[in-house]
């Protein structure tokens, strides 16, 4: 299996209750239904509803749908990896992007297979299911050829100011038709997609009675947003790959009216106008995701749930990590070694000073000073060793910490742990070197195998026969609890499962004790937040830089 794979044709598969899709096919008979819309909204802020019907009972799966509006300047970057031909980038729409796209094994009249979910990434802020390195033809051979063929699905989810912007006149107009909470959009859009999931998939082949969500970084968020959800989706298995459920906090809706106060003052609308909202609407798509990174006052920023009291069951915090509901059959936490790497244009403004600075602000100076001293943090270190040594302390507080505690609290018998430690040989990747944020992208799906080593084609093989396995209900590596075991991926192209004892010199569990000891974890939370994402200069009239440059030199 090398690369992405071609069509070889097309097919058509009738779906109960909806009628006729057209997909593609491809070698082993592995068929791919694209673009499929499985929300409906009739503006921008509202709740998406269930989409139960195609229009003359047909829909051409051979295209991919359309994909929501990303921040305007986020649109020069590469994807991960190129856009295949047959499936070139879709347009922006933001109240058509409601779309899924579905790969199934050949023969599945009468078959209940597992289910393999996957939510993407993109800080709440950018992203969607259409991205080439998403696509799941060459995962779904794969699982085919092992003998555990499985269905697999993408979605798109709004994303940004369309699908995370909160306010008191948007709660307004939304309890005016109907809805209670505020906010949260991108996670019901996620929510809608699992019930037309649960609802369709059998046509595909799929066991509605065993869904596993999946998603990376924003994604992984995501998987813990459902799971914790007062009425969670209909899903029986999940994995978060690289982010937990604060490592993009939930803001108060005060929070979120200083954001849409500020986003209305930066597009000239008079905020305190009873018809703000209605102007809002007005604008176009475009001008609003142009505003995106000018009004968070960063071009390192996300988008952020809300703490509307509908969504929720409890409310969320690092302090609050619990044992995942009973209902759940089986849970998975992963990271990688340099997480933080994603914030690296933002730790480049940071002198010593500055950094003790902001901690002070959340921490006061004694916990400030002992959170530096943690991680080697001082005055005389050079630039660029205060970095890797920054990078360390958010890859802990932001990332790994979560899922360490998650583990560690998980009362399921199937709760696993993985950290993945492979670093980058691809002689293109300018991060070479770096076990980075997203490199298991490349590992999981299958698509970059041309240019792996044997070695690593192996590691990934691993990898996703790992995440199937799962998904069919079997233990794919040593559970948690036996030892506190986690597998490693790397960083040799090795799986090895190690203990947390075994493991202590690369992962310093025990400094990261320390800060949960000392009482401060959440506020050390929130002050790598301000440091990572600048939040203090929301609406201070920042000038976003020319992103090209970033592309020149990413670190």
């Amino acid at each position: 299996m090398s690369g992405f794979q071609n069509p070889t044709g097309k097919t058509r598969l009738a779906v109960d209750g909806l009628g006729t899709v057209e997909g593609l096919e491809f070698a082993q008979g592995v068929c791919q239904f694209s673009g499929i819309p499985y929300g409906t909204l009739s503006k921008r802020w509202t709740r998406s509803g269930l989409q139960t019907t195609w229009p003359s009972g047909f829909h051409d799966g051979t295209k991919l749908g359309p994909n929501a509006p990303n921040p305007t300047e986020y649109n020069s970057f590469p994807g991960i990896l190129p856009d295949l031909p047959h499936h070139p980038t879709p347009i922006e729409d933001e109240l058509n992007c409601l779309v899924l796209n579905i790969v199934s094994p050949p023969n599945t009249a009468g078959q209940k297979l597992p289910v393999l979910a996957f939510i993407h990434g993109g800080s709440f802020l950018s992203g969607g299911a259409n991205m080439s390195a998403y696509d799941c033809v060459n995962l779904c051979s794969f699982s085919v050829s092992r003998g555990t063929p499985a269905v697999f699905v993408n979605l798109n989810y709004r994303v940004g100011l369309g699908g995370f912007l909160a306010s008191r006149a948007i709660k307004a107009d939304l309890e005016r038709d109907g809805y209670e909470g505020c906010g949260n959009f991108g996670l019901y859009d996620q929510q809608i997609a699992l019930h037309w999931i649960n609802r369709y998939i059998s046509s595909f082949g799929g066991d509605p009675e065993q869904v596993m969500i999946f998603g990376e970084s924003a994604g992984g968020i995501s998987v813990c947003n459902q799971i914790v959800a007062k009425d969670p989706p209909p899903f029986q298995r999940a994995i978060t790959m690289s982010g937990h459920l604060n490592t993009i906090f939930a803001w108060s809706l005060e929070q979120h009216e200083k954001h849409y106060r500020a986003l209305l003052t930066h597009l000239k609308i008079d905020p305190d106008a009873s018809d703000s909202l209605e102007q809002l609407r007005t604008r176009s798509q475009d001008e609003v995701a142009g505003a995106t990174l000018t009004v968070a006052g960063t071009v390192i920023a996300t988008g952020n749930p809300c703490l509307d009291g509908n969504f929720y069951a409890d409310t969320p915090g690092f302090d609050n990590i619990t044992t995942p509901p009973s209902w759940l059959k089986g849970y998975m936490v992963g990271d990688v070694m340099h997480e933080a790497m994603i914030f690296d244009q933002s730790f480049k403004e940071e002198t010593f000073d500055s950094l003790r600075a902001r901690l002070t602000i959340h921490l006061g100076e004694e916990d400030a000073d002992f959170v530096l001293n943690l991680y080697g943090i001082h005055k005389d270190l050079s630039d660029d060793e205060r970095f890797v040594r920054l990078e360390e302390l958010v890859s802990d507080i932001y990332f790994k910490a979560h899922n360490w505690v998650a583990a560690r609290r998980s009362n399921l018998p199937q709760t696993f742990a993985y950290h993945f430690d492979q670093r980058s040989a691809f002689e293109d990747d300018p991060f070479k070197g770096l076990a980075y944020h997203a490199i298991d992208l490349h590992y999981i799906f299958l698509n970059s195998m041309e240019r792996h080593t044997p070695e690593g084609k192996k590691l990934a093989y691993a990898m996703a026969g790992h995440f199937i396995d799962f998904a069919y209900g079997k233990d794919p590596w040593t559970k948690y609890a036996d030892g506190y075991s986690w597998m490693r991926y790397g960083p040799d192209n090795k799986c090895t499962v190690v203990t947390e004892s075994e493991d202590e010199p690369v992962r310093h569990f025990s400094r990261m004790q320390k800060i949960i000891d000392k009482g401060i974890f959440q506020r050390a939370l929130e002050a790598v937040d301000d440091i990572s994402t600048k939040r203090y200069r929301m609406g201070t009239g920042y000038k976003v830089p020319d992103l090209s440059l970033f592309m020149e030199n990413p670190c």
